[in-house]
């Protein structure tokens, strides 16, 4: 079918019998006044004309896109008699139609149907798709169709073909089985078995990244075995988006799911039980991994502003390993999670195409793995400066390993477009009710008590950048929170 152009007029002609006048007159009316050029012979057949030449050249001028056929009894009765200006332009009509099965010129337009409610339509064209304006129940809705289709604008669209499933091969990799726990999860009709398929999902994924684990790892392949990661981080976004669908409590589940992850992923004994000895390097894909999905699950929550998700896991108390050899399990807070990668900043960035950016994984994280709708560049980058700026409202458990303190530097902060986030809006009381619930406060003045530690540090910035990351205090001042409705 050829597409209209939209600034073309349509032209349309009408094919009636005299029956029908007053209806066709109307009809015509309305269409001009819709912007269809409608050629009548009422309007358009003067005296002198030859009307056969007239029908005969109106149904084959290429400039008339659409010939309704106006179907009422008599209509229907001479056509197939062949009687009648009907008669003529019948043979006319009928020999197009005949001779191009596809033909979508011609559309049968009921005007009236028999005491059965059969529709009266000739012989000719009875197989064809009409528009029905016999019910004045439904005209309305018939005429829309009728216009839809004469400016060639259809209600229902088909959409573009769209690529290959990718699951439909899921059989033939390594990642079908921890998918499969998933569709599991989200189908599971007990509690028992669901938490059941969420331990295997645990120790399934643990599995599929045990091949990632190089020991004593050089930089460049420390990054393209970064850069492989990419399904694997997917497969837990999947994860993530079921087990909020169907568990109650599921900001703890995936606290306890970072927490499991973690310490399985930073200890040599997960990946040879017979290890002596390990480099703090070999571990750093997994930990660079496990910043990305923290920092993705905290994106997916600011999307569905689920405030109390993310204050669950902000104030969640992880144990966490502290040794590369296990058993030595520590109460940490969120920012152990924030990690920076040596092996590939430090040693494989200077030597690369990338070395005059600021940050190779956050460059990575950012501009080369989104996934849509939900996890964009700006989402992704926006999330880690949220973990920063809110960072020192908690109260949050201590690492005493740590000699830096509780700290998230946001490495993906200038990547960040529009730096003042939600911030600006707790003017407004309305919001601050929010925002309450983020830092886990009943009121305004203790909200501003919480923000009061979130204030601008200007070490907080690249080597040789000019600006530092922004804190709240960098985007509202204290008295105008809450100063709104």
């Amino acid at each position: 079918m050829l597409i209209m152009e939209d600034d073309k007029t349509p032209k349309v002609f009408i094919s009636y019998s005299w029956s029908s006048d007053e209806l066709v007159l109307d009809l015509a009316k309305r269409l001009v006044a819709h912007g269809v050029d409608v050629v009548l012979d009422k309007w358009d057949l003067k005296e002198g004309n030859d009307k056969y030449e007239f029908m005969e050249r109106c149904v084959n001028d290429s400039e008339i896109t659409k010939v309704l056929i106006i179907c009422d009894k008599i209509y229907a009765q001479k056509a197939n008699d062949r009687t009648g200006g009907v008669g003529d332009e019948t043979v006319i009509i009928s020999s197009e139609i005949y001779g191009n099965a596809r033909q979508e010129k011609f559309i049968p337009i009921i005007a009236e149907r028999d005491e059965e409610g059969k529709e009266y339509v000739p012989i000719y064209i009875k197989t064809r798709i009409y528009i029905d304006l016999s019910d004045p129940a439904k005209y309305e809705e018939e005429y829309e169709k009728l216009l839809r289709n004469i400016y060639e604008k259809p209600q229902f669209i088909k959409p573009k073909l769209g690529k290959r499933p990718e699951w439909l091969d899921e059989e033939k990799s390594d990642f079908f089985p921890i998918k499969d726990l998933i569709r599991q999860i989200r189908g599971s009709n007990t509690v028992n078995k669901r938490k059941n398929c969420i331990s295997r999902f645990w120790e399934d994924y643990v599995e599929v990244l045990k091949p990632y684990y190089v020991y004593n790892v050089n930089p460049e392949e420390a990054y393209n075995n970064f850069l492989n990661t990419k399904p694997i981080r997917d497969i837990y976004l999947d994860f993530m988006e079921s087990i909020v669908e169907v568990e109650d409590n599921y900001a703890e589940v995936l606290a306890e799911t970072f927490e499991y992850l973690y310490n399985k992923l930073s200890c040599v004994r997960t990946f040879n039980l017979q290890a002596s000895s390990a480099y703090e390097t070999d571990f750093d894909v997994y930990k660079t991994l496990l910043w990305e999905v923290f920092i993705c699950t905290i994106a997916y929550f600011r999307h569905t502003k689920d405030y109390m998700a993310i204050n669950t896991l902000l104030t969640y108390t992880y144990f966490l390993e502290t040794s590369s050899f296990g058993g030595a399990i520590k109460p940490n807070n969120y920012t152990a999670f924030r990690h920076f990668n040596k092996i590939i900043e430090n040693q494989y960035k200077p030597t690369s195409e990338m070395k005059n950016k600021y940050t190779l994984i956050g460059d990575v994280i950012c501009n080369q793995r989104e996934k849509f709708p939900i996890y964009t560049s700006e989402a992704i980058a926006e999330a880690d400066l949220f973990l920063y700026q809110v960072c020192n409202a908690y109260d949050l458990v201590e690492d005493n390993q740590n000699w830096m303190g509780i700290y998230w530097f946001p490495g993906c902060y200038v990547y960040v477009k529009n730096k003042g986030l939600e911030w600006e809006k707790m003017k407004s009381r309305r919001y601050c009710k929010k925002m309450q619930i983020l830092f886990g406060v009943d009121n305004i003045e203790q909200l501003k008590e919480k923000i009061a530690k979130c204030e601008y540090d200007s070490n907080m910035k690249y080597s040789g950048s000019w600006e530092a990351a922004p804190a709240i205090l960098s985007v509202i001042k204290l008295e105008d929170i809450g100063s709104l409705n």
